[in-house]
């Protein structure tokens, strides 16, 4: 109940206001930090926006991890979309 409270919040936020919205790891939805974490355990300086893509809410960090600055995006549900290696 939770997690969808915070993803239509979001959600209205992101229609209200622009296209990202800057987030500290306690505002994500639990999906997203146990799927962050189990990916990339040990990684640092996360830093979490969500954001709309092709219309849909995603949850986008940049963090450090194995010495290197990387980017990655998580749906709502904790699924891994992507990943940008800087």
């Amino acid at each position: 109940m939770i997690m969808k409270k915070l993803i239509l919040f979001s959600a209205a936020l992101l229609t209200a206001c622009s296209t990202e919205l800057q987030l500290i790891s306690t505002d994500l939805p639990p999906t997203v930090s146990s799927a962050f974490a189990a990916k990339y355990p040990g990684a640092t300086d996360a830093k979490w926006e969500a954001e709309k893509e092709n219309g849909r809410l995603v949850f986008e960090a940049e963090f450090e991890f194995d010495g290197k600055h990387r980017e990655a995006t998580f749906r709502p549900d904790g699924t891994f979309v992507d990943e940008d290696n800087n």
